[in-house]
């Protein structure tokens, strides 16, 4: 009991620093346009962008509702605003390797503890290299083992913005780091591997289900029964009548007279 009063100023406090706009659109979200950016400098730019976009689209329908690509939205419509910061082709020759990532560290700890005075400057710096090389070879090989293949690196910056709602600050502002994306991704087969149509696939799948996850961890979203799009009006299907059977002929009797 006193630990339930003692935490409930800060709960009080905590529903307090919510932002109008923001309770209101959790409690009654509007529907969701997409929009994907991408730096100039990305090989097929455009290419990626409507894959990620479609990805995102489709599974952000199961939590909220989607406005689909070239659809008018509502006056009240919000927009998710996904901008692409950083992207890595996903080889294995892009990826710093091991002995460049211990050197890279053992030289800058090594430097800093001999400007600091460090009489064992040296072995501070080798042994803080050797680990980070240990370390940048286990995670390359443990997602090269898990996967099957080498995915590529994305970062991105994603904002949930309403005009309509007066808020000059986004409802929701977050960064989606590439390891996160990485670790969402499922195996493929070996088939599939060699498949660049298919990492590209598994890669945006990877990426909305990051984005997804963190609006719905931020507004308390529920899974949806079915997509739901805007401007699509589902119709409920309705059970076949089945056409009844002809009866069967008794057979009839000669009348007597």
């Amino acid at each position: 009991m006193r630990k339930a009063f003692l935490l409930f100023p800060a709960l009080l406090l905590l529903t307090a620093c919510v932002r109008p706009e923001v309770e209101a659109f959790r409690q009654q979200p509007a529907p969701i346009a997409v929009v994907f950016e991408t730096p100039r400098d990305v090989p097929r730019r455009e290419e990626i962008g409507k894959e990620y976009a479609a990805a995102i689209r489709a599974r952000l329908a199961t939590r909220a509702m989607v406005i689909p690509e070239g659809v008018q939205g509502p006056a009240n419509a919000a927009t998710l605003r996904v901008t692409l910061t950083d992207v890595r082709e996903g080889r294995r020759s892009a990826d710093p390797s091991p002995v460049a990532v211990g050197v890279t560290t053992g030289v800058i700890v090594g430097t800093l503890n001999a400007i600091a005075g460090n009489r064992n400057a040296g072995f501070e710096g080798f042994w803080w290299g050797l680990w980070a090389g240990t370390h940048a070879a286990a995670n390359q090989r443990h997602h090269a083992d898990r996967l099957g293949y080498a995915p590529r690196r994305v970062n991105a910056v994603v904002e949930l913005l309403q005009p309509s709602s007066g808020a000059q600050a986004p409802l929701a502002s977050f960064e989606v780091d590439s390891q996160e994306v990485i670790e969402a991704m499922d195996p493929l087969s070996r088939a599939d591997a060699e498949d660049d149509g298919r990492i590209r696939e598994e890669e945006a799948r990877a990426f909305s289900r990051v984005v997804v996850w963190k609006l719905q961890d931020q507004f308390g979203w529920s899974p949806r029964p079915s997509p739901s799009f805007y401007g699509v009006r589902r119709e409920r299907e309705e059970p076949r009548q089945e056409a009844p059977t002809p009866a069967e002929t008794q057979p009839v009797e000669p009348r007597k007279e």
